[in-house]
């Protein structure tokens, strides 16, 4: 199988090992990854940002294929326990292309804005694990042990701790694909990383204990290094966290709410209004959930009996999001929720004062892994110790933090909180 990406290029699946790839591209699962957006509602803030969870697991099963590609020239450097053969090399081709099954509409929004949502990633081991799932067969046709041993790799856990990190780590196969991914279709190009020379910087070196230790060689990869953490921190900063994304996931939140409260609606889908009644729902019934059942449900909500919940639908089609204010980082937020909520009561009394709320996210600009090391003039350093770069970044912290509130309470919000409000 070739395809023709717009980050990678030409991919390619072929042979024996990586046809499991293309069998299990052909599952109902992973098709439904075609209509999940991977930036949620980014695409009100970045309009290129249309992209799918299915393009991104493909790349990620593409970064995958290069990394067993870089090990396996590796092979003769280090223990044979640490070599990847072609069942390991099975399993981890399709840990990346099924990382993220579990992911609900509109992807990590759905699951911030709806209550006591289950993280995806249980929802990806509930779909691996799952008998009656077309995956699960695919995976249990190779060997009825298959299926667990790829959900533990998505959660990190193998023999093998180097291709456990390939997953689930510092430099994952994930992150390396989104990062490039998000950054190529929202247009920002701050999050442009140099994955060529990152993959050919990697090394594995024999430590004491007979494991092989994944390193870095720094004459050629510790710019590379620097730029991966620049660019996570930049897409944070600039798409992640902006302000119109924040607004959109708030409506959804504040709609979610009022669903909950009013009990069914028409176009609620099924699986939606169970969760939004804290009831259980079996793995059949969450894979009928997609940004299409969302869409179609705030189509049916926009003219629904409750003006409330009108209103809100309404907003998310059309684009009339909420407002937001930037505050102080030294603010309590305790003190910021008490205010805008007063406002809100008082100003609009039929909205309820859960249409707005205090978004408050902090960002570590570099958290240090002391499991990836850098060899430096022959020697293993960690990578505070061979960055200046990264030594900087470990004392940085970037908050996002922002009243959002309706439109047409600014006015009452400014005058309650201009004092809080960060105008620098």
């Amino acid at each position: 199988m070739i395809l023709r990406d717009p980050v990678h290029g030409l991919i390619s699946f072929e042979g024996e090992v990586e046809s499991v790839v293309v069998r299990l591209l052909d599952t109902r699962e992973v098709q439904r990854l075609r209509r999940i957006r991977s930036l949620g509602a980014a695409s009100l803030a970045f309009p290129g940002a249309e992209h799918s969870r299915f393009s991104h697991a493909v790349g990620s099963a593409h970064v995958m294929k290069r990394y067993l590609q870089h090990v396996a020239r590796l092979s003769g450097d280090i223990p044979a326990r640490d070599r990847i053969d072609a069942d390991d090399a099975r399993v981890a081709l399709a840990a990346a292309l099924l990382h993220d099954l579990g992911h609900g509409p509109y992807s990590h929004t759905f699951e911030a804005v709806l209550p006591g949502a289950l993280a995806h990633e249980d929802w990806t081991s509930k779909i691996l694990l799952d008998p009656g799932t077309e995956v699960n067969a695919v995976l249990r046709a190779i060997d009825p042990s298959v299926p667990a041993m790829v959900e533990r790799l998505i959660h990190g856990e193998h023999p093998i701790a180097h291709l456990a990190r390939a997953v689930s780590g510092t430099f994952d196969v994930d992150r390396c694909d989104y990062l490039l991914r998000d950054s190529h279709m929202t247009g920002v190009r701050y999050g442009l990383l140099d994955l060529d020379w990152l993959l050919g910087s990697l090394r594995l070196d024999p430590s004491e204990g007979g494991t092989a230790t994944l390193t870095v060689d720094g004459e050629k990869g510790l710019t590379a290094v620097e730029g991966f953490f620049l660019a996570r921190l930049y897409m944070y900063r600039q798409v992640y966290l902006h302000k119109a994304v924040r607004a959109a996931e708030a409506v959804l939140r504040s709609l979610f709410r009022r669903l909950a409260v009013l009990g069914p609606q028409l176009g609620t889908p099924a699986p939606l209004q169970a969760l939004l009644s804290g009831e259980r729902i079996d793995v059949r019934h969450y894979l009928d959930l997609d940004d299409h059942a969302l869409e179609w449900g705030l189509r049916m909500w926009s003219d629904a009996d409750d003006r409330v919940l009108a209103e809100l639908a309404t907003r998310l089609r059309e684009r009339r999001l909420f407002k937001t204010l930037r505050l102080r980082k030294d603010v309590p937020v305790e003190l910021a929720r008490d205010r805008l909520a007063q406002v809100l009561r008082t100003a609009s009394p039929q909205r309820g004062a859960d249409q707005g709320s205090i978004d408050r996210v902090e960002i570590d600009a570099y958290i240090e892994d002391e499991t990836l090391m850098i060899r430096s003039g022959g020697r293993l350093e960690r990578l505070l110790e061979a960055s200046p770069v990264l030594r900087g970044l470990s004392r940085e912290r970037f908050v996002h933090y922002r009243a959002i509130f309706p439109p047409e309470v600014r006015d009452a919000v400014v005058r309650a909180l201009g004092d809080l409000a960060d105008l620098s």
